[in-house]
C-alpha cells in the first residue's frame, strides 16, 4: 500500500469516527426537538436558549454530516449518466470531481475566515434575550467542517487516481 493509500485510509478511519459524533448529535438534536415541542404544545412555553440549541447541534450534524456523506459515496451525481460510462472514465470523473470539492471546500475556508474572525472577536452571541453565548462556535464551525471536507474529498481522490493507474 502506497503513502497516499495509507493517508486516505487514515482519512476514511477519521470520517468513521466523526460519522459516530454525528450519529450522538443528531439522537440529542431528535430529544432536544421532542422536548421543545412538548414544552410548547403540552406546557404553553419552551426557552429561547433550547430552540437556539437545536441551531447548535443541527449545524455540526449537517456540516459533519456532508463528510460522512463524501466517504459513503452519497453525494450527488447524475446517476444515469454515470453508470453508462465505462469503469475507466468513472474513476477520472471521481478523480477530477473530487479534487473540484477540495478545492471548493478550501476555498469556502478562505472566504468564510473574516465572516468567522469577526464573530470570535466579538465573541457573538444570541440577540434574543435568554438565547445562548456561543455563536461565535457555531461560526467557527464552519472552517473546520470544510477542512475535514477538503480531506475527505483529496482521499477520495487518491484513490481514484489509484483506480486510474491499476487500468492502465
Amino acid at each position: 500500500m502506497t503513502a497516499a493509500l495509507r493517508f486516505a485510509a487514515f482519512i476514511d478511519a477519521m470520517t468513521r469516527l466523526i460519522s459516530q459524533v454525528a450519529a450522538a448529535l443528531l439522537l440529542g438534536l431528535v430529544g432536544l426537538i421532542f422536548f421543545n415541542v412538548v414544552g410548547r404544545y403540552v406546557f404553553g412555553n419552551a426557552p429561547v436558549w433550547m430552540q437556539e440549541l437545536e441551531w447548535h447541534l443541527l449545524v455540526p450534524v449537517a456540516m459533519l454530516g456532508i463528510v460522512v456523506l463524501m466517504l459513503e459515496k452519497g453525494h450527488v451525481r447524475v446517476d444515469m449518466l454515470y453508470e453508462k460510462m465505462s469503469l475507466k472514465l468513472r474513476h477520472y470523473v471521481d478523480f477530477i470531481s473530487m479534487m473540484l470539492g477540495a478545492i471548493m471546500a478550501v476555498l469556502l475556508i478562505k472566504y468564510s475566515y473574516g465572516f468567522v474572525e469577526n464573530s470570535v472577536s466579538l465573541f457573538e452571541g444570541s440577540p434574543d434575550p435568554g438565547g445562548l453565548p456561543g455563536r461565535w462556535v457555531l461560526k467557527g464551525f464552519l472552517p473546520i467542517a470544510f477542512a475535514l471536507l477538503a480531506l475527505q474529498c483529496a482521499a477520495n481522490a487518491v484513490r481514484a487516481l489509484d483506480a486510474i493507474r491499476k487500468e492502465v
